[in-house]
């Protein structure tokens, strides 16, 4: 394949053999470019590193021949670290099982387990000593409290003197969200004192705790593994959803580290992505123009860019065309919740057509471990949990959304109906081309990350008002929109101007 001038500077930046990032907008041509540059690069030994294990097997396919080996952070650190955990790495932490196995009672009981809980993730993900207010997680209650105290006490301001009745009705309410502010602040001592309780326990050999995956990786990167015995570079992909330990691990190294990524794909900074593209400072090269998409989605998109602040900006396929139409169309459905994937799939079941979905694996997962669950004989992920009850508290917290998302599929559906729709649906997470053979696709704005589709149609729930406020819901609209190869179906142009079909 013939580079653009783009791709041939970013092989000639790596043939220098110094770190530097290749900041790569969507579509651009950024797995070729890597496989240029190991093939640029003969004789040495390479190693691509990315997050997802699926992503990294197509990886290692297109890196055949040249030197470059392909896989993930954690596989690098589980025969080591990793394997020693057995069984303890396929249970869930909760904050139930925390309650009961440490012995957190009282009145906030909940509170405190949940900040507990989201403080050790938090510590995990850094390469600290030992717990501290720097890794606390407030969790719901307090977060709420902060925002209403912040919102009381700006309110305080405008109320004019002379309006008793407003002044001590804030008074009152301010009265009572200091109050909660300052129960936050004591548990939170408690909750770091805890955490450090929870990792010690959980770091044990011979423990019952559940093991999170970050604590083997975490143990993994604290040896300082020297990179180069075994290669002579790196290749970091998707570098802007890397967290602090990953960094930790690539900066620390002899050789050199080409950080390839696009900033405005960050859509994981609630996981703790610190987003190398804009925090290293290293000599960087641009990827702009599109192997994907015409001019007239790349427009589309670039709307998104400028509202993000990008100093650089898509342009199309040259001699392609690509059509940007207002309405529903398109075999691939983009939604923002799992929800509205499940609502696609069964509308396309009922008709008889072949469809595909991600996440199918997962679903499935879950739908085993939580009937059995609700049988009374808890296993696999949720053997940690009492009850369905349980199970449900915990999804009301802020540790457990994702499940939440799952439960209400089940209200809606029903075990039986969702089960017999995920066997029936062809999964997308085993062959990205495996689209290509289903007359409808159903997936997540986040799921589609890195996959394309000849038509896609963008379901109304990413173009509500007010989540695109936030910068992260509008990078994900930016992923969603760049899916399309050749047709773009959504209800509003842009951020959501609406205008006719052209």
């Amino acid at each position: 394949m013939q580079l653009t001038d783009e791709q041939k500077a970013a092989v000639a930046m790596a043939m220098r053999r110094e770190s530097f990032k290749i900041s790569a907008l969507a579509g651009t041509g950024k797995t070729t470019t890597l496989v240029a540059i190991a093939s640029a690069l003969p004789g040495l030994r390479g190693l691509y590193l990315s997050f997802n294990k699926i992503i990294a097997l197509e990886a290692q396919k297109k890196f055949s021949g040249t030197g470059c080996e392909a896989r993930t952070f954690h596989s690098l650190a589980f025969s080591g670290f990793g394997k020693k955990y057995g069984a303890r790495l396929n249970k869930r932490l909760n904050p139930g099982y925390l309650r009961s196995r440490f012995h957190i009672t009282g009145d906030h009981a909940f509170t405190l387990s949940e900040m507990v809980l989201g403080t050790v993730g938090k510590f995990l993900r850094t390469a600290d000593n030992t717990v501290s207010m720097d890794h606390i997680h407030w969790g719901d209650m307090c977060a709420s409290a902060f925002a209403m105290k912040k919102e009381l006490d700006e309110a305080a301001r405008y109320i004019s003197d002379d309006d008793l009745s407003e002044k001590s009705k804030n008074n009152q309410l301010r009265a009572r969200a200091d109050m909660e502010v300052k129960l936050c602040h004591r548990l939170s001592k408690e909750a770091v004192k805890m955490a450090q309780t929870v990792f010690e326990e959980m770091s044990r050999t011979g423990s019952d705790v559940p093991v999170s995956h970050d604590l083997y990786l975490r143990e993994y990167i604290l040896t300082k593994p020297d990179l180069s015995r075994s290669y002579d570079y790196l290749l970091f992909d998707e570098a802007q959803d890397a967290d602090g330990l990953m960094l930790l691990l690539t900066e620390a190294q002899k050789i050199p580290v080409f950080y390839v990524g696009d900033a405005f794909q960050q859509i994981y900074a609630w996981r703790g992505a610190k987003n190398a593209m804009q925090s290293l400072d290293l000599p960087e090269t641009q990827l702009t123009t599109s192997f994907r998409f015409g001019q007239e989605i790349a427009d589309d998109a670039n709307v998104v860019l400028e509202s993000l602040g990008a100093r650089h900006f898509l342009r199309g396929r040259p001699g392609f065309t690509s059509r940007v139409l207002v309405g529903g169309g398109g075999k691939a459905v983009i939604s923002r919740t799992n929800e509205g994937v499940m609502a696609s799939i069964q509308a396309a079941l009922s008709r008889g057509v072949r469809a595909g979905a991600s996440g199918r694996r997962g679903i499935l997962g879950f739908l085993r471990d939580y009937e059995s669950l609700v049988n009374g004989r808890p296993t696999g992920a949720f053997s940690l949990f009492k009850d369905d009850g349980d199970l449900r508290s915990f999804a009301d917290s802020d540790g457990g959304k994702d499940l939440a998302v799952f439960l209400k599929l089940v209200d809606t559906y029903g075990l039986d109906e969702l089960r017999d729709a995920m066997e029936r649906v062809v999964d997308l997470d085993t062959d990205k081309d495996a689209w290509r053979g289903c007359d409808h696709i159903a997936i997540t704005a986040h799921k589609s990350k890195g996959m394309e589709f000849d038509e896609v149609s963008l379901a109304e729930d990413l173009f509500f008002p007010k989540r695109l406020e936030s910068e992260e819901e509008r990078r994900l609209l930016y992923v969603a929109k760049t899916r399309a190869i050749r047709v773009l179906h959504q209800p509003m142009m842009g951020l959501g101007m609406r205008t006719d079909s052209k």
